[in-house]
């Protein structure tokens, strides 16, 4: 069989055509992988720049709470050069009330020295020296005294401005402890109060006791009447109007935590919660839909006395 030129041409084509699909093949794998690559980059951008914006806000934070800081400094270190700047005026004004004082005398002395005899004389001038050194001695006494009560007062400025600092640090730490202890407070009481709900819809007409692995819930009345927590040691007692639930007690002990209150118709109105010292640290007023509209935080003074409240909205 003779191989002709017809042959080769069309062994020729095929050999092309063939070539040309498979660079299209590989084309199409290459724009598949670019894809790819393009939406995995796309995606890794979206998440850095989530992080970074989350950064950016906490950095935000910091610069707030330095530029705070700051500004409480600047203001102590005005209050020092205002107590600096008065006390040397005061120098001042001693020192230049002593100098009129001896000018006084020795203008004093001058003139019974034009009128004296040769022996008065000396006796003045022995006056005369023995009055510039007492005056020497007051005016090194009262600079001495005056430098004594700048450096006290300064030392004073500076252990005032460092307590205020320290002050600061340790008010946004318990600020910090403070809200995460309110949150956990806030939903162990609605994890009871949720309870109550719950294990009132179930216990009609009958009295008795549910111990659950996590509860004993005390009915009577067909409520409940008495939580007990046994994780927290916590004890709930919760009473009724009517009855429809009008307020809870949660104790630590004998130690009062938290007080809710409900309306007529059994929704939860307000919340009170109470410190180891049984004074109020935080009250919760609640809007229809049993969320916190409002946060009053409540501080006392070193006497006992309660400042006014900080009031948050939410």
């Amino acid at each position: 069989m003779e191989i002709s030129l017809t042959h080769i041409l069309l062994a020729a084509i095929g050999m092309g055509v063939l070539v040309i699909i498979v660079q299209a093949i590989i084309f199409n794998k290459l724009k598949l992988l670019q894809a790819q690559a393009s939406q995995q980059a796309s995606d890794g951008n979206q998440q850095h720049s989530g992080a970074i914006e989350a950064m950016q806000a906490r950095v935000q934070e910091i610069k707030a709470a330095q530029l705070d800081c700051q500004n409480k400094n600047q203001q102590s270190l005005k209050a020092v050069n205002q107590l600096i700047t008065a006390k040397i005026q005061d120098a001042q004004t001693e020192n230049t009330k002593m100098h009129s004082q001896l000018q006084t005398q020795l203008q004093q002395l001058q003139q019974d020295v034009s009128t004296q005899s040769s022996e008065q004389h000396k006796q003045t001038t022995s006056k005369i020296i023995a009055a510039i050194t007492s005056t020497q001695g007051l005016l090194e006494a009262s600079i001495s005294n005056t430098g004594s009560q700048l450096n006290t007062a300064i030392q004073g400025a500076q252990a005032e401005l460092e307590k205020d600092a320290n002050q600061l640090m340790f008010t946004h730490k318990q600020q910090q402890l403070s809200n995460l202890e309110t949150l956990s407070g806030l939903i162990q009481n609605l994890r009871v109060q949720n309870l109550v709900e719950l294990t009132n819809e179930l216990a009609q007409h009958t009295e008795l006791k549910v111990d659950t692995l996590d509860f004993v819930k005390h009915l009577g009345e067909c409520k409940v009447v008495k939580i007990e927590d046994k994780h927290t040691g916590q004890v709930t007692q919760v009473y009724y109007e009517n009855g429809i639930k009008h307020s809870s007690d949660t104790l630590q002990g004998e130690q009062l935590k938290y007080q809710m209150f409900y309306d007529h118709e059994g929704k939860l109105v307000k919340g009170i919660e109470y410190g180891d010292d049984q004074r109020v640290i935080f009250e919760y007023l609640y809007d229809g839909a049993g969320e916190i509209s409002q946060r009053l935080e409540y501080g006392y003074d070193a006497n006992g006395k309660q400042a006014d409240p900080i009031k948050k909205v939410y």
